[in-house]
């Protein structure tokens, strides 16, 4: 078995299967370049302080209704107390550290992806733009538009509540941060479709191209792989995305592999030189023996109309697996 493959594995980011997903609205926008600034999320009500809420224990119903008695005093207004009290239990007691949040901007157009990095907090006096002074830390993860979610991702946005559960769109919100990831058993690569023009199917069959020749890699070098152990999800209406899932890790870093290679054309990156023994030299002299120059050619073409690039996660795996291998020759 040749273990570079295997050694990826460390480089590849792991996303954990048990945090929840959230939508925290940002009063129409107002407030999105505040938190995304400041790194903060935040709840209103100041009149109720952050100690009244996080000492309550979910299962305390007696409590909770106190803290509902206490809404509606404090706010008679409001036609639904019982509403703003349940918001309040989910921003200080069911928001979490390593829980991810979607903000949305005005219209919902922009949106940051971000994570909860600490417990909430008071402050004494408002600072920005936003007068909410129970807070919760975040970091934010990247910042993009709603048009990069698939159509089906997009529906998250439907529900208008501040905090919303938004846990069964985790899929589609994980793959708008990371092209290449762990997650539970499975590993996920992602090939982004960025091509305004219609892709037709000759196109596209390139993928089952580069599948078999990783299947073929992988069992070329002792490692059990089939491309039927994995699952295709995309969104072709360009710009778009071909979603590879997985339980076999073999087969997916192969084909990793192998895309940076017809799309690298030659054999560096950066400051590394990828023709150095191990994984990169190995799949190399691979697609040397199975493929001619035309068909190689033919299959970055077909990646280049479709506006397909090696996904960034996925080389920046590569390039520390490359740095800890030219560390550990430069010792010796």
């Amino acid at each position: 078995m040749l273990e570079n493959i295997t050694y990826l594995n460390d480089y590849v980011q792991t996303v954990s299967h048990t945090n929840s997903y959230w939508m925290v609205r940002t009063m129409g926008g107002d407030y999105f370049d505040e938190f995304v600034k400041n790194k903060y999320i935040a709840i209103g009500y100041n009149e109720i302080r952050l100690q009244n809420v996080a000492t309550i224990n979910n299962e305390d119903h007696v409590a909770i209704r106190k803290l509902r008695e206490s809404v509606h005093e404090l706010f008679p207004e409001a036609a639904r107390p019982g509403h703003i009290t349940s918001q309040l239990m989910r921003f200080c007691k069911g928001l979490a550290v390593g829980d991810i949040i979607v903000l949305p901007g005005t219209s919902s157009y922009r949106l940051a992806i971000c994570k909860i990095c600490g417990e909430p907090y008071e402050v004494a006096v408002a600072t920005g733009d936003c007068p909410f002074l129970k807070r919760l830390p975040i970091e934010v993860l990247r910042v993009t538009d709603r048009t990069k979610l698939s159509p089906k991702g997009q529906l998250m946005f439907n529900s208008r509540h501040p905090i919303s559960d938004i846990t069964e769109y985790a899929s589609y919100i994980d793959s708008g941060i990371r092209d290449f990831y762990n997650k539970g058993e499975d590993t996920h690569l992602l090939l982004r479709v960025n091509t305004q023009n219609d892709v037709t199917f000759d196109q596209y069959s390139c993928l089952f191209q580069f599948l078999k020749l990783a299947e073929e890699y992988c069992q070329e070098n002792d490692m059990e792989a089939s491309f039927k152990d994995v699952i295709i999800k995309t969104q072709m209406e360009s710009p778009g995305f071909i979603h590879f899932i997985s339980k076999n890790k073999n087969i997916l870093f192969a084909l990793g592999m192998l895309v940076l290679l017809v799309n690298g054309g030659g054999l560096k990156w950066g400051n590394f030189d990828l023709s150095t023994p191990g994984l990169i030299k190995s799949c190399s002299d691979f697609l040397d023996r199975k493929t001619d120059r035309e068909l190689r050619e033919s299959m970055k073409a077909k990646l280049d109309s479709l506006g397909t690039d090696t996904p960034d996660d996925f080389q920046k795996a590569v390039i520390e697996l490359l740095k800890v291998q030219n560390e550990t020759r430069a010792k010796y």
